[in-house]
């Protein structure tokens, strides 16, 4: 493929492809919310029978699909977003997996994920903007995390990634999932570990602590159905600060911890009153406060 096959390519399929979908559709103009970067109103538009599109969220950039897919994917230069276009042309290729509607919350995970390629962290714009939505900066999230690309079935999709024991654990702004369930393991040398139910309650702990030097191991269950099979691990340190989720499985958690291990502490008030370490780090960085 060519620049100029690339950009005969429809913008608005492209990004139906993505698993973008348009807010609205008037006077024949689509309009999204923007694919590479958050806000709350939608501002992107795309002309359907010109194939261009135009962000006045963002100085009314604009162009042919090869400059949005450099905007989404900043590192990448002109022939590796023709390549991208391609790639992406053929089997559908969605930010997130469908919601199965007659499935149960429990039952909505697809079964069958395959990795295909991992990156670090900053090629994939919607990735990156994730993570700042979650109050994550690339520097922090790059120590512990990757781009995972990987396929269910025949279709393919992307997320940010912590390797476990047995796999990967992926999430992205619409979904969660895993390769294989496990614990992460993070070592520092420490005779001293903090252990987190999530990802981001980690992350936002280095976040928190971003400009000291870690003087301790980093444990993340992923699930805390993943607490039996860590405990061989957990039992080897002198001091363990858990950070678990303040809901009623994640104080359960706790309390069962500390009655069977005394080197055990609860630390979730720290982040009270909400509900974990990432939504507390969120609120406090919506307010301004320096931690």
């Amino acid at each position: 493929m060519n620049a100029k096959e690339a950009n005969k390519i429809s913008i608005v399929t492209y990004l139906d492809q993505m698993g973008i979908k348009p807010s609205k559709v008037k006077a024949g103009y689509c309009f999204y919310y923007s694919p590479y970067r958050e806000e709350k109103t939608p501002s992107f538009k795309v002309h359907p029978i010109k194939n261009l599109w135009v962000d006045f969220g963002d100085g009314n950039a604009g162009g042919t699909l090869i400059d949005l897919v450099l905007k989404m994917n900043p590192v990448f230069t002109i022939s590796e977003a023709i390549q991208e276009i391609a790639t992406i042309s053929g089997p559908s290729f969605f930010l997130h997996p469908p919601i199965l509607s007659n499935a149960k919350p429990s039952e909505k995970e697809p079964p069958g994920i395959t990795i295909f390629k991992t990156k670090p962290l900053g090629n994939n714009r919607a990735i990156t903007d994730y993570l700042h939505s979650r109050g994550i900066s690339l520097e922090t999230a790059s120590d512990f995390c990757r781009e995972v690309y990987y396929r269910i079935g025949n279709k393919r999709y992307f997320g940010i990634g912590n390797a476990n024991e047995n796999g990967w654990s992926i999430r992205n702004k619409y979904w969660k999932g895993c390769t294989a369930q496990g614990f992460s393991l993070y070592r520092n040398n420490a005779a001293q570990l903090s252990l987190f139910e999530g990802i981001f309650d980690m992350l936002s702990f280095a976040e928190m602590k971003k400009g000291d030097q870690y003087r301790q191991d980093f444990m993340v269950l992923n699930s805390l159905a993943n607490v039996k099979q860590a405990l061989p691990e957990i039992r080897k340190y002198s001091q363990i600060d858990l950070f678990l989720d303040r809901d009623k499985a994640g104080k359960g958690a706790t309390e069962e911890l500390m009655q069977s291990l005394s080197q055990c502490r609860d630390q979730s008030k720290l982040f009270s009153p909400y509900k974990d370490l990432n939504e507390y780090w969120m609120s406090s960085e919506k307010l301004g406060v320096k931690r």
